[in-house]
């Protein structure tokens, strides 16, 4: 160690100037890597909508793919909109982007739930539902998906309930939220409609052969068993499903 000591003690005004050499590689090597990252990623313009307040509001959206053509963002060209977990719908094509992680449902199989990430996409395609999540791609049945908070999107056609009536049928990949447990808030693509309700604390429920939802009181059936419904922060990403 003293010999070492020495060594440096010695050799420090070679030393210092090469471990800078050294830290300035380092930096542009980075600093490199991060400008061709940059400026190699894959920036299209698209056209979509989404529903506010009942109100549909289109625009033309530019998504941002990494290297690995994986969806990293999305940002609106000429207005200003604050994405939440509200789905972004393209305009031409049976197909969604969720700005936020949501939860899969699937209450048919033991009522498991995994988490799909950010910027995941969904599309219909020859009948069959598919989910882009990262990198990985699966076809889904019988599941609906839910942001932890006040979002359930449904891509098979469901009917809402209001205190065990139905209210209205809504299409395939139609949406429910519920703010605050009053404020009611749909868009159904059937008609591509979208209404603002004030429920008053009334018991709103989502339902169809495959699906029972109980929006006020964030549960589900599986299998005749109420089952809560978890955010996805904590669960395991869906790749990770084996029977899809």
């Amino acid at each position: 160690m003293k010999k070492i000591i020495e060594f440096c003690k010695e050799k420090y005004k070679i030393l210092i100037p090469f471990m800078v050499g050294i830290v300035l590689l380092v930096t542009l090597v980075f600093l490199y890597k991060e400008y061709r990252y940059e400026n190699t990623k894959n920036k299209k313009e698209i056209s979509v909508y989404q529903y506010f307040g009942g109100i549909r509001t289109e625009y033309t959206a530019i998504v941002t793919y990494n290297l690995k053509d994986i969806l990293v963002g999305i940002e609106a060209k000429d207005k200003k909109i604050e994405y939440d977990s509200k789905p972004v719908y393209y305009k031409d094509e049976d197909k969604v982007i969720f700005p936020n992680e949501m939860t899969a449902i699937f209450p048919l199989n033991n009522g498991l739930q995994y988490k799909i990430y950010k910027y995941a996409t969904y599309y219909k395609e020859n009948d069959l539902h598919y989910i882009k999540n990262s990198s990985d791609i699966g076809n889904y049945s019988y599941f609906f998906l839910y942001d932890g908070k006040d979002v359930f999107f449904f891509p098979d056609e469901v009917t809402l309930n209001i205190n065990n009536k139905k209210y209205k049928d809504l299409g395939a990949m139609s949406y429910v939220t519920l703010v605050g447990g009053t404020t009611l808030i749909y868009y159904d693509t059937s008609t591509d409609t979208s209404e603002v309700i004030e429920t008053d604390n009334d018991i709103v429920t989502v339902t169809s052969n495959n699906v029972n939802v109980n929006i006020s009181e964030r549960y589900f059936l599986s299998f005749g068993k109420n089952v809560l419904l978890f955010s996805p922060n904590n669960l395991n990403p869906l790749s990770k499903m084996i029977d899809k």
